[in-house]
Formats: C-alpha cells, sequence, structure tokens
C-alpha cells in the first residue's frame, strides 16, 4: 500500500517536484521529497511541521528549494516569486484570509488588472460586471461594490477561491479551503473543485480533516517530519490507515482514553445571563464551572463567536448580565479582561492573535512581560524559564524560541497563541476553533493541554464547529443555532450526532 502511488498515475503529468529539501536554521523542513500532479484532486497531509506548507510555497514560487527541481508539463522551471508562479498557470488560495478588507470586492479582485477607459480611467461598471462573472462560478450572490471586511469570514474565503480561479490556473493549490465554511458551503465547494479537475485543472488540496480528505482525493500524499511517507490512491487507504501514516503509529481503539467526566456540579465562576446582540445571539444564558471545559458548539454562524467577542471585551454591543467569580461585570475592552483573568485564542490568528514580526519566544512571553520586570526592566533569565517549559507541554516543532512566528506552520502559530494564556492569573480560558488548521496529531494533544489547565483549576470554554471532535473531549457541550442557545448534552450519555441535529433542525 505504501508503495503503490507511483505507479498510478495514468494521466499526463502536469507537474513534478523532485528530490525537494528545504532547510529552516539547520533544520530539515523537507528532506528529498517527490511529488507529482496531474489532471487530479491530489491531497497533501501530515503533522503540523510535516512540510506541507514548505512544498506549496516552493510549487507556488514563495520559497526557493535548497534542493531539487520543478518540472513544469515537462520543462525545468524556476519561479522567482508567486507572481511568477501564477503567470505560469500556478495559483494558490491561502488558509489565511489575503484580502483587504477595507476595499471592496471587485477591488480585491481586479487589482493590478482593472479594465479601463480610454482616457485611462477606471470603468467601474465593467469592472464590477467582470466581477460579478467570477464570482457566478462559484455560485455567489454578492454585491461587488461591498467592503470585502463585510462579508462573514466563509463568504470572504469563497472571494478568494472565485479569484485564484479567474486567473484560469492549469495547477490550483487550496490549503485548508473549508476551515471557516459551513457545512453548506462546503458542499458548494466541493462541487466546485470535482468541475474544475474536470475542466482540465490539477488541484493541490491541504486539508486537516482527514474524511473530506479522503471523500474529495482522488490521491493523497502523507508527509512526516519533512519526509514523504507515502503517495497512494484515495481508494486503498482506510482512515485508520491514513492516521497511521500521520502519526507514525496505529490509531488506538480504546474508547476509555476520552478526559469527558461528563456533567458535575462545580462552584459557578461565570455566569452568563440573558445575553442579546442585535440578531446575532438571542436570550443566551450558561453557567461556567469551575475547572470545567464547557463546549459550546454550532454550525458557521451560529453565534458562538460572538459569545467569546463580549466576554472577551471586544464587543460591547449587547444586553444582558455577565458575572465573574459572584460580581457582576461589563467589560470595554480586552485589558479589562485579561486583569479579571480572562484570556481569549480567536478563530482568525493571523489578524487577532499573531505578532508576526516577533519571535516564538515573544509571542509566548508577551501577555505576561510585567511579571517578569524588577524595576522596570526585563530579566531574561524569567523569561526563558517561562518559556521552554511551554515549548516542551505544547510539544512545539522546531524548539526553537528564537525564530520568528510568521516561519512556523500554521498549527505550530496556533499551539503558540494557546501557550501564552499558560500564565498565572489566568483563570478563564476562551478558545474559538482552537484546533482550526491542526492536523490530526496534535489535536489530541491540544485537547490534553486543556484538560491538564483544567485539572489544575483553569476553566475553559470551547467554540466550535468541529461537532465529533470536541464532543468527547468536554465536560459539557452546549448547543447553539442562528444565535439561539437549543440544548445541553451530557457527552458521556449521548452521541456527537443529537448535537449536531440540534444545531441543523431547530426551527425558531
Amino acid at each position: 500500500m505504501m508503495d503503490a502511488g507511483d505507479e498510478i498515475l495514468s494521466k499526463e503529468t502536469i507537474v513534478q517536484l523532485q528530490n525537494i529539501s528545504k532547510k529552516f536554521g539547520g533544520v530539515y523542513a523537507l528532506n528529498g521529497v517527490d511529488f507529482d500532479l496531474s489532471n487530479e484532486i491530489h491531497s497533501i497531509v501530515g503533522h503540523n511541521g510535516a512540510g506541507k506548507s514548505t512544498l506549496v510555497k516552493i510549487l507556488m514560487g514563495a520559497l526557493t528549494p535548497d534542493e531539487g527541481k520543478i518540472i513544469l508539463k515537462g520543462n525545468e522551471v524556476q519561479f522567482s516569486s508567486p507572481r511568477n508562479a501564477q503567470s505560469n498557470g500556478i495559483a494558490m488560495v491561502w488558509q489565511e484570509l489575503a484580502g483587504f478588507p477595507n476595499i471592496s470586492v471587485t477591488e480585491n479582485l481586479m487589482m493590478q488588472r482593472f479594465i479601463r477607459k480610454s482616457s485611462g480611467l477606471i470603468d467601474w461598471k465593467s469592472n464590477y460586471e467582470q466581477t460579478y462573472e467570477y464570482l457566478k462560478r462559484l455560485d455567489l450572490d454578492i454585491d461587488p461594490k461591498l467592503p470585502m471586511g463585510k462579508l462573514p469570514l466563509a463568504q470572504q474565503q469563497l472571494v478568494e477561491f472565485a479569484k485564484a480561479l479567474s486567473y484560469n490556473p492549469s495547477v490550483l493549490i487550496l490549503d485548508e479551503p473549508t476551515s471557516a465554511l459551513s457545512f453548506s458551503e462546503q458542499s458548494v465547494l466541493y462541487d466546485k473543485v470535482r468541475v474544475i479537475r474536470d475542466q482540465g485543472v490539477a488541484v493541490v488540496y491541504i486539508s486537516h480533516k482527514l474524511e473530506e480528505v479522503m471523500m474529495l482525493s482522488d490521491r493523497i500524499t502523507v508527509l512526516r517530519d519533512g519526509h514523504k511517507i507515502f503517495t497512494t490512491d484515495a481508494g486503498n487507504l482506510t482512515k485508520a490507515d491514513l492516521i497511521e501514516g500521520i502519526i507514525g503509529q496505529k490509531p488506538s481503539t480504546d474508547r476509555s482514553i476520552s478526559l469527558s467526566t461528563g456533567i458535575v456540579e462545580r462552584p459557578p465562576v461565570l455566569e452568563v445571563q440573558s445575553l442579546n446582540k442585535n440578531r446575532l445571539l438571542h436570550n443566551v444564558s450558561f453557567n461556567l464551572g469551575q475547572g470545567e471545559v464547557l463546549g459550546i458548539t454550532g454550525l458557521s454562524g451560529s453565534g458562538t463567536t460572538e459569545i467569546g467577542k463580549v466576554l472577551f471585551g471586544l464587543d460591547q454591543h449587547y444586553t444582558g448580565q455577565i458575572k465573574l467569580n459572584g460580581e457582576f461585570v461589563s467589560f470595554t475592552n480586552p485589558q479589562e479582561a485579561i486583569a479579571s483573568g480572562i484570556g481569549y485564542v480567536s478563530n482568525n490568528r493571523k489578524e487577532d492573535g499573531l505578532i508576526p514580526n516577533l519571535t516564538v519566544g515573544d509571542n509566548i512571553v508577551i501577555t505576561s512581560l510585567k511579571d517578569m520586570a524588577s524595576a522596570g526592566v526585563i530579566r531574561k533569565h524569567l523569561i526563558d524559564e517561562r518559556i521552554h517549559p511551554i515549548m516542551d507541554q505544547i510539544e512545539l516543532r522546531p524548539r526553537n524560541p528564537q525564530l520568528l512566528i510568521s516561519s512556523l506552520s500554521g498549527g505550530n502559530q496556533q499551539k503558540v497563541i494557546i501557550g501564552r494564556w499558560m500564565r498565572d492569573g489566568t483563570n478563564i480560558l476562551i478558545l474559538d476553533e482552537p484546533t482550526r488548521g491542526v492536523d490530526v496529531g496534535a489535536i489530541d494533544k491540544i485537547y490534553d493541554t486543556i484538560r491538564h489547565l483544567a485539572a489544575s483549576g483553569l476553566s475553559v470554554i470551547v467554540l466550535s464547529s468541529e461537532f465529533e471532535e470536541v464532543f468527547p473531549k468536554v465536560d459539557r457541550m452546549l448547543v447553539m443555532n442562528r444565535g439561539h442557545l437549543v440544548g445541553e448534552l451530557d457527552p458521556s450519555k449521548t452521541h456527537w450526532e443529537n448535537a449536531f441535529e440540534m444545531a441543523s433542525h431547530y426551527e425558531n
């Protein structure tokens, strides 16, 4: 099974990466990796740090390999930039949104190629019409004049997808394209990806959702620690095979490893009463117990993210009451929430979590600098004493606090952001989609960390649309639908499908 994929290729090869190696700081991100692509949907999977992002960045001109060749349609090529790769028919949709939120959808799509009048002025009518045609390829009913930032995150992702397709690429790279999409939007994207393949576009698909990968892919390549483990026909694999390839060992079938403890009476540390926000939240009430891991789940747009923003002081436009340790609170900014012992991890690490020009270590300690100062001077030995145990705890790879955080894979960046709240003074931690863009091997590690924090007395709220993933990891699960709290479930006594059904079929 491991070697079968190299013989499956029967269609004409469009692109080949041969013996690709790349080092960062003396550590191999890729070591002698081969990859080929024909008119197919070819998925690349692996741990965070396995080399997926490095491989596709080399393919689309963002990185230059230290060794190896790129063969495009039979000719060796070297791409000097993403634009150079794009001009050669290679386009990419990044996991992190690359659009500009303060300008229109049309300006985002038509930038650097505006249709102009004979006078040289921009022909806005023609540009709006052309944008509409690009959007129509994905059945997107979006006003081309709207500012990009006014769209929901899911629609912004689909606009980026439409933009990539507008260049009529021969190779399209999709990096976690469904991470911000609802189930119905995911279905639309799957259909479009298949149509694009059938029209002759070769698709490189990167996702941590293994069911998605197996359902959509023609072939699958597994990377681990910079090495290619295997390439094979997706039909040859079971989910257990795929997990074994990714993590290097057979997945456990022992259900006793679930860390859920069921509903237990705990002293409330947080009480939310009749929370309302415009048309986004409707009379939401719940408690969070001491040392509890509380899951709040729902489909995209259900209101889970809005709850987190209100509790962390990011959004003050709401009605209702919030009690913290029995006292009413109303935060006007996140600094007040932090001072009261609340930590928060956004679902958009690029915009709201990372400080990209700082190192891994700086990103970890950024919330704790006051604790490491004496007479106004930061004590470096205290910083080192804090950073290294956290890197061990989150199992960061590579374990180098001096690396720029922007050089890490998305999943490792997420680990660092969670790690910064492992500090004295944090009593409540709110995690919005904490495993978005995180591989199957790291997901359990993140939840193990969450459970250890809860065992030490920290109370955790996990906001997530990943029902099956969250269900066995939390003590209690609340279900949201269109801003309404529609159910509370004990994971020890029911199944995740019940939560999904509540989230899908609730009638106002």
